[in-house]
Parts: structure tokens; C-alpha cells; sequence
């Protein structure tokens, strides 16, 4: 006597492995490709050929519905132009954060674009009371040095000899005046450039409070 689920098993196998084969074999073209060849024609087959690949190509179902669109390889032109485009607009960003954050600082500091010119002002004085004080130190300097060039004449005249430590005097002297001419010269630049910075501060402020900043 046959044994029939022995055979029902076997069946069912073979079944099981013609559809595993119908779906595999389905997936492979369930896809199409649509690119144009050499010619410009327009092809519709299961694969697109390596040298078609780098001019872009449309991923279909077997329906007709686009998967996908893959857009032509970039020349060597376009991607500079395209990675310069990016850099500009990298330091375009780089710049408005900047700028933002900037100007938070500034509505930190200032309440009113009066501040600005208060603040301004109140640097520029002590600058100034500084300059005023050297400016005093480099005349008593002068006159020290008028003084020992005065007592060396008249050394000289007498038919003296001048001795080396009123040489170094003058020569200690004249080196403290270039120190404070110096300083005085860095002063007077130090003002101009706080002119410059307090300016575009207090025009920056009544911009972001909605002033004229030609005002």
C-alpha cells in the first residue's frame, strides 16, 4: 500500500520551491530603467549599460510608476561652481551667526543709542586725562634737559671738563621723553580707532532699535 502522505509532503516541497522561483524570478524585473542612448533615443530596458550610467537614468515599476530619477554625473565646471556655491554660502552663514551674535552683545551693553555716546565719551576723556598727564611729564622732562644742557655750557665755557654721569643724565632724559612721546602717539591712536568702533556700535544700535542711524 502507497504511502500517500509521504507523497503530499514531497508535493507540497515542490510547490513550495516553484513559487520561491516565480516570486525570485519577478523581483529581478520588477524594475525597469529609462535612459536616452548615444543617439538621444529614448530606451526602456531591465538595465542601464555602464557608459549610459553617468548621463542619469529613471528607475520605473513594471506599472510605469518613477522610483526613482538619478540625475546625470556633474562636470567638472559644475562642481566647482557647485562647491564654491557652497562656500559662499557657509561664510554667508558663518557671518549672520556672527553678526547675531554680535548684536546680542551690543542690546546687552546699550539700553539706548545714547549709552553708546556716554560710553564713548567717558573712554575718550580718560584718554585724554592721560595724554594731559604725559603731556606734563614730557615738559618737566624738557626743562630738566634745558637745565643740565644749560649747566653744561656753562661748564664748558668756564674751561671745566664734563663728566660722564651728566652725559648719561641727558641721554636717561631724552630716552624717557621718546618713551612718553611714544606713549602719548599711542594714545592719539587709540582714540581715533575708539572713534571708528563706537561709531559703527552706536550706528549698529539704532539700527537694531529702529533709529536712522544717519541721525
Amino acid at each position: 500500500m502507497r504511502d500517500h502522505s509521504n507523497i503530499t509532503g514531497k508535493s507540497l516541497i515542490q510547490l513550495m520551491l516553484m513559487v520561491a522561483l516565480i516570486i525570485v524570478s519577478q523581483g529581478a524585473v520588477a524594475e525597469l530603467y529609462k535612459y536616452k542612448n548615444e543617439d538621444g533615443v529614448t530606451v526602456l530596458d531591465s538595465y542601464v549599460p555602464a557608459r549610459y550610467v553617468k548621463n542619469g537614468y529613471t528607475i520605473l515599476s513594471l506599472d510605469g510608476r518613477v522610483i526613482e530619477v538619478v540625475p546625470r554625473a556633474l562636470s567638472e565646471e559644475e562642481i566647482q561652481a557647485r562647491d564654491s556655491a557652497l562656500a559662499e554660502q557657509r561664510e554667508a552663514d558663518r557671518r549672520r551667526r556672527e553678526q547675531k551674535i554680535a548684536d546680542q552683545n551690543l542690546l546687552r551693553l546699550y539700553s539706548t543709542p545714547e549709552d553708546v555716546v556716554r560710553a564713548r565719551d567717558t573712554k575718550l576723556r580718560s584718554i585724554e586725562s592721560f595724554i594731559n598727564t604725559q603731556n606734563g611729564n614730557l615738559r618737566r622732562q624738557i626743562d630738566q634737559k634745558h637745565q643740565l644742557e644749560a649747566s653744561l655750557a656753562d661748564i664748558e665755557r668756564s674751561g671745566g671738563t664734563i663728566g660722564k654721569d651728566r652725559l648719561d643724565r641727558i641721554r636717561t632724559i631724552e630716552a624717557r621723553m621718546a618713551q612718553i612721546k611714544n606713549d602719548i602717539q599711542g594714545k592719539h591712536d587709540e582714540m581715533e580707532v575708539l572713534r571708528g568702533s563706537y561709531a559703527t556700535d552706536l550706528d549698529r544700535v539704532r539700527e537694531l532699535y529702529g533709529e536712522d542711524p544717519e541721525r
